[in-house]
């Protein structure tokens, strides 16, 4: 059984504990989001933000109160926005051009959400290739099928491996790999009420992959409450908004997340195929904004503070950062004219509307970059955190005992042959092999579990060869 709460839940800290445990960190790491085992190849730089003093500094044009280095940082984040920003205004997409200071404010969240809460090592071996990937030339990409599954372990056992290495090594990348398991909600007694048909389908057991969008969409909604005080949130009809009191106090941590995962829904929807990088630095983001709120949140009342979402509409991220507000100023645009939700670009959405109208299109998103990452190291980390994200989302909504995991019957099918040091003759007719994907594909829809002796005695029947190692 995979552990949906890898690597780890955030403990509580005091904001005195938060900060030194995070200048800690800088000081041994450096402001950069780095994989374990991956370093060389995968890195995600951390803006360095401005202070209080350095945006009044630079508001009022002192610049001879910045050293040499930091000027020149800053502005470079000041060209790198602009050039952003024009890119986003030339794009052909009108909802892109609408909304893109809405857009602009959902890479401003994601930094600063890598600043507040990922400066802090929250990676984990997790992330690592899989043990013996080197040595085995394990592929990086991810198992779209069952025939494709059983070609990898043919590659782990034509190594000799000792049948639980192998074994090992399997698991380790399917416990990643978004084909290769499936959870559910066992009970979505929150989202039943509100999103019926959604709820019905999470309450089924199916790949990750499959729940990924909705997963994302509801993203901003499972944090609103932490929002309440601070204005984006409004009943359809009127302003004021009726909650349950007291409305429990949250830390840094928490309120950053929320921000990052009112606006990451944004980025995903318009399709942006941008950086390598910038697309990491939204799934990375995406993935600690879910973790810090399920972490922040789980014992609190959550969705209860509110007597029906059916009734309140959430406004779309602004630009706060001092640099985005100067280019779209310079521009000789007003934040009104460009800051609204993509589906409408209107600054309000109704709450529902957001989880309806975002689920499909960050799927294909979802399905698309992976599809582009199917042979390299990005896609194995984007699908791991985009993946646990969804999960801790819905753990949030509906509590960590609602969550249930498990990985498919090709998942365990294969690695039953390599624990027991078989795999399938890859010299034999395709066709064969063929044959023993589709019956795991047939066990898989009807919720059989494979067995050693299920699956023997089918390749037995089929004339399926299956080598001993």
């Amino acid at each position: 059984m995979p552990d949906w709460t890898a690597p780890f839940t955030m403990p509580k800290y005091t904001t005195d504990e938060f900060r030194k445990l995070k200048a800690d960190y800088v000081a041994k790491y450096g402001y950069t989001i780095t994989f374990p085992g991956l370093s060389d190849i995968i890195r995600i730089p951390i803006e360095i933000p401005m202070t209080d003093k350095e945006i009044k500094d630079w508001k009022a044009r002192r610049y001879d109160q910045f050293s040499e280095q930091r000027l020149y940082d800053i502005k470079k984040m000041k060209q790198k926005r602009k050039d952003k920003f024009l890119a986003m205004l030339g794009s052909p997409a009108p909802e892109i051009v609408r909304n893109a200071g809405a857009l602009m404010t959902s890479i401003d969240d994601a930094q600063d959400a890598l600043f507040t809460i990922g400066a802090m090592g929250a990676t984990a071996m997790r992330f690592s290739p899989p043990p013996l990937a080197a040595a085995i030339a394990l592929p990086t990409g991810l198992i779209l099928t069952a025939a494709n599954a059983l070609s990898i372990i043919g590659m782990l056992g034509h190594q000799r491996l000792p049948g639980k290495m192998s074994k090992r090594a399997w698991q380790k990348k399917t416990d990643i790999d978004p084909w290769s398991k499936k959870g559910r909600i066992k009970y979505a007694q929150h989202l039943v009420k509100t999103f019926p048909v959604k709820a019905g389908i999470i309450q089924a057991l199916q790949t990750t992959n499959e729940i990924f969008g909705f997963g994302l969409s509801l993203g901003p909604i499972v944090g609103l409450f932490i929002d309440i005080f601070a204005g984006p949130v409004r009943r359809i009809l009127g302003d004021r908004v009726d909650v349950k009191l007291p409305i429990p106090s949250y830390d840094e941590l928490t309120r950053t997340a929320q921000k990052a995962s009112r606006s990451n829904a944004m980025y995903w929807s318009i399709g942006v195929q941008t950086r390598d990088e910038e697309v990491l630095t939204m799934m990375f983001s995406h993935w600690l904004s879910q973790l810090a709120l399920y972490s922040g949140t789980k014992d609190l009342p959550g969705w209860t503070n509110f007597e029906n979402l059916d009734d309140l509409e959430l406004m779309a991220r602004r630009p706060e950062n001092i640099l985005t507000l100067e280019v779209i100023q310079e521009e000789g645009l007003l934040l009104d004219d460009i800051c609204g939700w993509p589906h409408n670009s209107k600054p309000w959405a109704a709450a529902t509307d957001i989880v309806n109208e975002y689920s499909a299109p960050c799927q294909d998103y979802l399905l698309e970059y992976m599809a582009i990452h199917n042979h390299d190291w990005i896609g194995y980390v984007f699908a791991t955190l985009s993946g646990d994200a969804t999960f801790y989302t819905m753990a949030t909504a509906e509590g960590e005992l609602q969550i249930e995991y498990d990985y498919t019957a090709t998942s365990k099918a294969c690695s039953i042959l390599l624990e027991n040091r078989l795999y399938p003759d890859p010299e034999q007719a395709a066709a064969k092999i063929q044959l023993l994907a589709d019956r795991l594909d047939s066990w898989e829809s009807l919720s059989i579990k494979p067995t050693l002796r299920s699956i023997s005695e089918f390749c037995e029947v089929a004339a399926i060869d299956l080598i001993k190692f």
